[in-house]
């Protein structure tokens, strides 16, 4: 079996693509007929809002596209007349100029109000997908992939992938796009290029010119907001950008794919049309090459490493962190040695998680103390070295003192865990849930501060099972001075059905009505999509604000009984 393949399961409604290396897993990429990305799709859009406190600017795309866009100011044409800004991942032929940093966005030069104004089309290219709440990522920037080149219409210069080693070859690539290309535009030559023949290379130039003189017409007659351009698929994009002599062979289990491909790479990559393959198997294809598995571990917040250590992963909402724990790993000789080889070991498992699991952002490593200087700059080294396979950008920050290692990843999609997975729909994501104990004694504030208010014979409290036995079995005292207060009888209702931090008193419950989720999501609105969190949870009675009375001063909603929203709110 071959060592290094491409994997594509695309006879269902969604297709899956593994890049398999030296027989592991070490990318997944997932796309859904229902869902398909918008990273590369061209649209003529039309500006909704101009924020000049932002210096940015919210486009409408399409009519299918719910969401606005956010394009920052930097990217509109005319910002900046600095062009090495889109060639980040290559080296041009000009030298940056004196005192600016090497890769960093240069500020845009004209404000944004000057270049746009509210109700103007402007053509954009998204650039990273909807994430959550946030709208696509757009660039007026437009850049064209092809399998040698990628064409930038906007800009004037040639760039040379820096991962083509040879000087006499990048001198060759440069000038071979020189004399092919036309006055405007510029390119950036791929790392695909390499050992490609002129002919192949102009070719590229040709068809990607063409191109563009094919979108521009389409923009000319289509009203925006509208799609002009839709890039190629996964499967395709995946065809034309992993297919290199390191790639033994391109497995397919659709045979309507697999014709498609071959059109495909028949069209612009003849030479490696004999490493396309059709699969027949019974079992699936995932399963025969054993891939299942990797994908399944690759949502698991603990990763294993084969010495006896292992890496937790957590995914935040403003960075990701990874943790590494020596675990049962002992070593031999010294505790420094043995945390040493421990984070060596890490290194390559966080390079290669990062890429199987599509991390990006900012992305905080946190290794194992080391007091050496030179075991924490071995072990960054080693860390940059196996970064070195991820064909996504990355910047990282020198290892402190601390073991820590800050870094950004380029991240154009959402991460694997947030494609196939949502949060759990009892503790909305948190992990963890209030002990029976801790809602216990929030049932009894609530029972004290809404007795008074309570117009029936008896006060039925409805609650999940675990938090009616804690009250019965340890607070039955308290429950009979509340009776005698009140002058009614404390009844339970157990309801084995109903979530643990969700309880009922007298009508009056600390669920969140149901209602349409509003824009912040997770908030109150959004909350209870998924059952709703306790939002009358806190541990005291004077933050009990989710409470049906004290919800009644804002218009009663989380009420339960018709009628519940007229009572007056009582006072603790």
């Amino acid at each position: 079996m071959a060592d290094n393949l491409l994997v594509v399961s695309a006879e269902g409604p969604e297709a899956r693509i593994g890049v398999v290396e030296n027989g592991r897993l070490a990318e997944y990429f997932l796309e859904r007929k229902r869902d398909l990305g918008m990273v590369g799709n061209i649209y003529k859009a039309r500006v909704q809002r101009v924020l000049p406190g932002m210096q940015a600017a919210f486009v409408a795309l399409d009519s299918s596209v719910e969401k606005a866009a956010f394009l920052y100011g930097g990217d509109v044409v005319g910002a900046s007349d600095d062009a090495k800004t889109l060639f980040s991942d290559a080296d041009t032929d000009e030298r940056p100029k004196k005192g600016r940093r090497k890769g960093r966005r240069s500020a845009p030069k004209r404000k944004i109000e000057e270049l746009i104004k509210e109700g103007q089309t402007v053509m954009v290219q998204a650039v990273k997908d909807p994430m959550g709440l946030k709208g696509a990522r757009v660039t007026g920037q437009v850049s064209l992939p092809g399998r040698y080149l990628v064409f930038m219409p906007m800009a004037d210069n040639v760039g040379v992938s820096r991962r083509i080693a040879s000087e006499s070859e990048r001198k060759r690539v440069r000038k071979v796009v020189e004399g092919a290309r036309p006055k405007e535009g510029g390119f950036i030559v791929r790392t695909a290029a390499e050992g490609a023949t002129d002919e192949e290379i102009a070719a590229d130039v040709d068809f990607l010119v063409k191109l563009w003189a094919q979108i521009k017409a389409r923009a000319d007659k289509t009203k925006a907001p509208s799609l002009i351009y839709k890039d190629l698929d996964a499967v395709l994009r995946s065809v034309r950008d992993r297919l290199t002599d390191d790639i033994d062979a391109v497995v397919f289990d659709s045979e309507e794919v697999f014709e498609r491909a071959q059109k495909f790479v028949k069209a612009f990559m003849p030479k490696w049309l004999d490493r396309l393959q059709l699969y027949d198997g019974r079992t699936s294809l995932f399963d025969h090459y054993g891939l299942e598995a990797d994908v399944r571990s690759a949502i698991e917040r603990r990763v294993p490493l084969s010495s006896g250590g292992s890496l937790v992963i957590d995914q935040g909402e403003a960075l990701t962190s990874i943790d590494i724990n020596t675990g049962s790993f002992v070593g031999k000789k010294d505790l420094e040695e043995t945390i040493t080889k421990n984070n060596l070991e890490a290194c390559v498992v966080v390079a290669q998680q990062l890429r199987l699991r599509n991390l990006g952002g900012i992305i905080v490593v946190d290794f194992v103390d080391m007091e050496k200087e030179s075991n924490r700059k071995k072990v960054f080294e080693a860390f940059m070295k196996a970064l070195e396979a991820d064909h996504s950008r990355t910047n990282v920050v020198k290892i402190s003192e601390l073991g820590l290692v800050e870094m950004t990843r380029k991240r154009t999609r959402e991460s694997l865990d947030q494609v196939l997975c949502e949060a759990c729909p009892t503790c909305e994501g948190r992990g963890r849930l209030k002990t029976a104990e801790t809602l216990a004694y929030e049932i009894l504030h609530e029972t004290r501060r809404l007795g008074p208010v309570i117009k029936a014979d008896s006060i039925v409290i409805k609650c999940h099972p675990d938090v009616a036995a804690q009250l019965e079995k340890h607070d039955r005292e308290y429950l009979d001075v509340l009776e005698k207060r009140f002058q009614k009888a404390i009844v339970f209702e157990k309801a084995p059905a109903m979530k643990r931090e969700i309880f009922d008193i007298g009508g009056h419950t600390n669920a969140v009505k149901e209602e349409p989720a509003s824009g912040r999501g997770r908030g109150r609105g959004g909350a209870n999509k998924r059952g709703g969190r306790s939002s009358s949870s806190s541990s005291s009675s004077s933050s009990s604000s989710s409470s049906s009375s004290s919800r009644g001063r804002r218009g009663g909603r989380g009420r339960s009984k018709k009628g519940a929203d007229k009572q007056p709110a009582a006072e603790s």
